[in-house]
């Protein structure tokens, strides 16, 4: 995909691409993950969409896109004190 994006002189999105590691192929729907939401909103656009799914087409595959925002672990683990909170357990940091 990211060779087809170089080839037609798509740079940016190219590097973008370049800079998602999270990505799977599931049930015919290509899935792209990414906790940075500048990534996110940059991949997931309309415009970008139809890029990808040209490069996806340009290799002779039929996929469904799906893009995903995870969470960071800094925010996990916020998710988490405050749950413990919650749940009336005391902490402190040391």
């Amino acid at each position: 995909m990211v060779l087809y994006l170089r080839e037609n002189k798509n740079v940016a999105l190219h590097v973008i691409c370049g800079d998602i590691t999270d990505v799977s192929l599931i049930d015919g729907r290509l899935i792209i993950k990414t906790n940075e939401q500048y990534l996110f909103d940059i991949v997931s656009s309309k415009e970008n969409e139809q890029e990808i799914k040209k490069a996806i087409s340009w290799q002779g595959l039929d996929l469904e896109l799906e893009f995903v925002k995870t969470k960071k672990e800094e925010e996990l683990i916020q998710e988490d004190f405050n749950k413990l909170k919650n749940l009336g357990i005391k902490f402190r940091k040391v």
